[in-house]
């Protein structure tokens, strides 16, 4: 690898980092609703296949970790069941959020980046709902689905001030072109 790689490759890490701590501050600012949709959407908008989904296993992580290390998870069957459940649904709503912005980036970022956040919403809440055909859970109302779309929606808004400022100083690579296959 030449230095341009490598310092490509570094930069990437690094962002993927300090995106993985702003969903560990989530984690514990939220006591464990961490803005996965948001998180999924910032990342199909901004980076190729490979890195959005590397940002968003190592952030499910960094949330199981949080969780059951600090926040006290209860260590339960049903309760690691949900944690994996939630990784997959994570991972759903990213690829949901990939194909989104593919199909209508053409439309522009205003389209691009709504498509991703709506399809990565609806991807994340459906795994979820699913789930409890088979997991023991509490009945979520409508104002608490409310509730965790409005988290999302601001956490989103939030995600992407902070990646124009990265990019704009340096700190994130700007997406060349819309090639989400790498």
């Amino acid at each position: 690898m030449d230095g341009t790689t490598n310092s490509m490759l570094g930069r990437r890490a690094g962002w993927i980092t300090l995106l993985t701590i702003a969903s560990v501050l989530f984690s514990f600012a939220l006591t464990c609703a961490t803005p996965f949709p948001a998180l999924a959407s910032l990342a199909a908008l901004h980076m190729n296949r490979r890195d959005a989904f590397a940002l968003i296993g190592v952030s499910w992580l960094a949330n199981q970790i949080v969780g059951y290390g600090f926040l006290h998870y209860p260590q339960t069957w049903d309760s690691f069941a949900w944690g994996a459940v939630i990784g997959v649904a994570a991972a759903a709503a990213t690829g949901v959020a990939l194909i989104a912005v593919n199909a209508s980036r053409r439309a522009g970022p205003v389209v691009a980046a709504a498509a991703a956040f709506s399809s990565s919403f609806i991807a994340y809440q459906f795994v979820l709902y699913a789930a409890t055909a088979f997991l023991p859970s509490g009945v979520h109302s409508v104002s608490v689905l409310v509730w965790i779309f409005e988290v999302n929606a601001l956490a989103f808004g939030g995600l992407l001030i902070l990646q124009h400022a990265a990019e704009w100083i340096g700190l994130a690579l700007r997406p060349q072109q819309p090639n989400h296959a790498a």
